[in-house]
């Protein structure tokens, strides 16, 4: 399914004309990223029995925008990252001002690629909604407002910054496979699935911060410790967060089991997301 990703993202940024912009936007994509977002799509469309190459322009285009904001993340203006997947940051080889035009070209481009797919407009049309909606002031950049202003105090606060910052986008991968499979009838579920796995990875990003070195994850580690951000370490304490992520992980799976679907495909790739270390 990776392969499957990693080569239309190749083809598709192969259509852009040479420039640095596109260097800097390739040298980001085209990394060795997790592909979490894109696989899940895939991954369900397999579940439900659907060709998955139907799928492939919504999930490379997942992969712009959530490369796209990884990029913006970086920057010194945000997070200021010198490390991200073991290599340089994005504007750290390419500069503060090509960084930015290319999470701009980026996020640009994953609305143009998701009308090379052959599918009926109103199912493109429907997909874009999505795309924009979870990826926009309603969802991620709203989380990202809430990341940057940092007034979470309680862990009904920090959840609802982790389910639009990072569960959005899951929430778009799961409502596009359900609207391309046909089941306009689950994506409410289907959103509540994508916000529930964002709040799990970001409590495991929050663990792996306490417990893991820049070797294991790729990236500078126990930054929020030194920024004294909230965290679901900071409000728990290690053992209870450790308590609180297996109860997250028990209610996704039985929310999953609603979804429906023929196979385990979506099951054993969150099994490997669970038991991630990086």
């Amino acid at each position: 399914m990776k392969d499957l990703i990693n080569n239309n993202l190749q083809e598709t940024m192969d259509l852009i004309p040479n420039s640095i912009v596109k260097e800097a936007m390739a040298y980001s994509l085209l990394g060795d990223g997790k592909r979490l977002r894109s696989q899940l799509l895939l991954s369900l469309l397999k579940d439900f029995e659907v060709d998955v190459t139907k799928g492939l322009p919504f999930a490379s285009s997942l992969e712009m925008i959530h490369t796209y904001s990884l990029v913006h993340d970086d920057l010194p203006a945000m997070d200021d990252d010198d490390y991200r997947r073991h290599r340089l940051t994005n504007h750290k080889v390419y500069g503060e001002g090509m960084a930015i035009l290319a999470g701009d070209a980026l996020l640009t481009y994953s609305f143009q690629n998701c009308l090379q797919s052959s599918l009926s407009d109103g199912i493109v049309l429907t997909c874009i909604e999505i795309l924009s909606r979870n990826a926009g002031i309603y969802g991620m950049i709203l989380g990202q407002e809430l990341d940057i202003d940092n007034q979470m105090k309680t862990l009904d606060d920090l959840i609802v910054s982790y389910e639009h910052k990072t569960g959005k986008l899951f929430a778009a991968a799961f409502e596009m496979a359900v609207v391309i499979a046909g089941k306009k009838d689950k994506q409410e579920l289907a959103s509540t699935l994508g916000h529930k796995l964002g709040v799990l990875f970001q409590v495991q990003d929050d663990l792996l911060e306490y417990t893991k070195s820049f070797e294991e994850i790729g990236k500078d580690v126990k930054s929020d410790v030194l920024e004294e951000k909230v965290t679901v370490v900071t409000l728990l304490g290690l053992d209870e967060a450790i308590n609180y992520k297996e109860k997250l992980v028990q209610s996704f799976y039985d929310d999953l089991e609603l979804l429906g679907g023929t196979g385990n495909t979506v099951k054993n790739l969150i099994d490997e997301i669970v038991k991630r270390n990086y």
